[in-house]
């Protein structure tokens, strides 16, 4: 515990000073106005449920589904309910317009967590309450997962943020992408480092990680159980001020939707200027992980 609140004091620190540099990386707005507007599709409509009405966790859901056929997108903030690029950006995605399919939001998983601004609601980390071939160990959990099986969705993300960097500092996962085998990690990560990361901060470049199907978390029995493409992302909160990260969170959702066949959006070529070339670093590599860590 000392030692996460010493990084966080270090983080806090150094993130004055870089907060106006970072914040102004503003990303791939083309994307972004094609995920906030409706395409030639016309306007997509949303539908409102509340989940576990009636309960301290009850919490509203999204659907929001376009005019044409296409895939089901679930996108999940708020697990951890002190992760606060997330659950923002997953408001914000209830008021996106897919170009085919439907999106469904639930932008505060865990109520009671976000209202405390806590990692942990009621019954613990909900994120570890999601056993593979298991029902959910608690009420919380098995009524979110109530709701991924009946939207069935093929693609799964996950919004969360970490204290520190992957590979970089023990114990902490910040600036990955974990995903299925199904999914589509690389790719993403490659547009994100383009789009999202400035050359003057090479560690903060994301890496993929391949997660075992079937794990306690919510993304890995989606994947084990649904067959689904899913991802969990992590953001970091060393030297990132909140508008980065929340930028990194909102382009990660738009690329996985566009990867999805969800947005219509053709990627540009990556800029090839000598300042990308040299931000280049072995966090390109994509390694396997056989496990998530406690961080997620």
């Amino acid at each position: 515990m000392r030692r996460r609140r010493a990084l966080a004091a270090v983080t806090a620190l150094a993130g004055t000073a870089t907060a106006g540099l970072t914040s102004s990386q503003t990303g791939n707005d083309r994307l972004l106005s094609v995920a906030r507007t409706p395409g030639e599709g016309g306007e997509a409509s949303t539908s409102t449920e509340r989940l576990l009405p009636g309960t301290v966790h009850e919490t509203p859901l999204y659907a929001i589904e376009s005019q044409r056929d296409g895939p089901t997108a679930m996108v999940f903030g708020g697990i951890h309910g002190d992760e606060r690029s997330g659950i923002r950006v997953a408001h914000e995605v209830a008021d996106w317009h897919p170009d085919a399919g439907t999106i469904v939001v639930v932008p505060e998983t865990n109520r009671v967590a976000v209202e405390n601004d806590t990692r942990r609601g009621t019954s613990g980390d909900l994120n570890r309450q999601f056993p593979g071939d298991e029902s959910p160990t608690t009420s919380l959990a098995a009524g979110i997962w109530d709701a991924v099986e009946r939207y069935d969705p093929d693609v799964v993300l996950d919004l969360h943020r970490s204290l520190g960097i992957y590979g970089l500092h023990r114990e902490y996962v910040g600036q990955v992408v974990f995903h299925s085998a199904a999914a589509r990690g690389k790719p993403l990560v490659d547009a994100l480092n383009d789009d999202a990361v400035p050359w003057y901060l090479p560690f903060h470049r994301f890496t993929a990680q391949e997660s075992t199907a079937g794990g306690p978390l919510l993304f890995q029995k989606a994947a084990h159980e649904l067959d689904a493409a899913t991802y969990l992302f992590e953001t970091t909160e060393f030297l990132l001020d909140q508008a980065t990260r929340t930028q990194q969170a909102r382009l990660v959702t738009a690329h996985v939707l566009a990867l999805h066949g969800l947005l219509e959006f053709e990627q540009a070529p990556a800029n090839s200027t000598p300042s990308n070339t040299q931000a280049k670093t072995a966090a390109d590599s994509t390694e396997t992980s056989s496990e998530t860590r406690a961080d997620s």
